[in-house]
């Protein structure tokens, strides 16, 4: 060896203590012994040392030609770098498949705490990091339920109402005010014609302590029955006890309802709507093919549908957060029931900054 050639080895050996640039002991290997000396992105933050002596397609050639070894770089190990393609340091900002340390916040785009664990070549740059950010999910079930047009005991308040005497149908709204019922509701009222007269009040969903639970069956169900009126009150389901993170992006909002009708065709959506803080926001969701009478869950909205409303992560944590349902009846004359089981509500959002 010439003593240029020797000189230029020592400055190389030199160089390797401060920067782990220039593999030392003779030339450098050929592509084909890449990963001799690392293996599965290098051990505990060796990378960048273990593709300097695996020979990374050259002398000057290590994790993908990048030109520290040791933190990463950008070309990952797309031309021969350590065995499994990882770099030191979180993984290479285009490159790498893994990354020593686990996905270290000094990586590149890859270098999130989710993108492959040490030694294991897990998830790709560019696409690692995202994946434990953003499009997270969160699925609760309505824990409250009531209707918007009655807030009177069904048993105590509602039922009397039909046996209460009457000469117009003012008599009958007003009664069913004082029961509980809206100005709104209470107005579809009816003074029934009678050798007593009576009153005819609209019909409201009951039994909301039902949609705890979930039977797929009527007796398990909250219901109402269906006529043909002018009134068709909405059933709320809400207090779904979300826990989204504070500062989050709300991508989509979706709600499945366990729904059947007493008999086929006979019942449909009027409406359907996302509540904020109990009240109906954004676009109608509501379906129109008619329901069938076995239970099935009905999805609305979906994974990236914003209801054409905005969201914050404390509106949909807040127990005013639900959705709105008014079944719509179809015939024009007798009655049908509708029944909800169960009511519940899937949230994804991103949490990436």
């Amino acid at each position: 060896m010439d003593l240029r050639r020797s000189v230029f080895w020592g400055l190389a050996c030199a160089l390797e203590m401060t920067c782990g640039v220039v593999a030392c002991g003779g030339d450098a290997q050929s592509p084909g012994a890449a990963g001799a000396s690392s293996t599965a992105g290098g051990s505990n933050g060796t990378a960048g040392s273990g593709a300097a002596h695996a020979g990374a397609g050259g002398a000057m050639s290590h994790a993908g030609g990048s030109s520290s070894a040791t933190t990463g770089g950008t070309g990952g190990a797309a031309t021969g770098g350590t065995a499994t393609g990882g770099t030191a340091m979180g993984g290479a900002a285009t490159g790498g498949t893994g990354s020593a340390h686990a996905g270290s916040a000094a990586g590149g785009i890859g270098g999130a705490a989710t993108g492959g664990a040490a030694n294991a070549g897990g998830g790709s740059a560019g696409t690692a990091g995202a994946s434990g950010c953003s499009g997270l999910t969160q699925t609760r079930n309505a824990r409250s339920g009531k209707s918007a047009g009655f807030a009177g005991d069904y048993t105590k308040d509602y039922y009397p109402l039909y046996s209460h005497a009457c000469t117009t149908a003012s008599d009958c709204a007003a009664a069913c005010v004082t029961a509980g019922g809206t100005q709104a509701s209470c107005a579809a009222s009816e003074c029934v014609d009678s050798t007593t007269d009576y009153c005819l009040p609209p019909t409201y969903w009951v039994d909301f302590d039902q949609l705890l639970t979930e039977g797929n069956t009527q007796e398990s169900s909250t219901w109402i029955i269906m006529v043909n009126n002018p009134y068709r009150d909405q059933l709320l389901a809400s207090n779904f006890q979300f826990e989204i993170p504070s500062g989050a992006k709300i991508l989509g909002i979706s709600f499945s309802i366990n729904e059947a009708a007493g008999s086929a065709d006979m019942i449909a959506d009027y409406s359907v709507r996302a509540l904020a803080n109990g009240a109906p926001v954004g676009l109608d969701r509501g379906h129109s093919k008619a329901w069938t009478t076995d239970f099935h869950p009905e999805i609305y909205g979906g994974a990236a549908d914003l209801w054409g409303a905005t969201w914050t992560p404390e509106i949909v944590n807040a127990a005013g957060f639900g959705i709105g349902l008014t079944p719509l009846y179809l015939d024009s004359a007798g009655n049908e029931r509708a029944y909800v089981d169960f009511v519940r509500a899937t949230v994804t959002y991103d949490v990436c900054k």
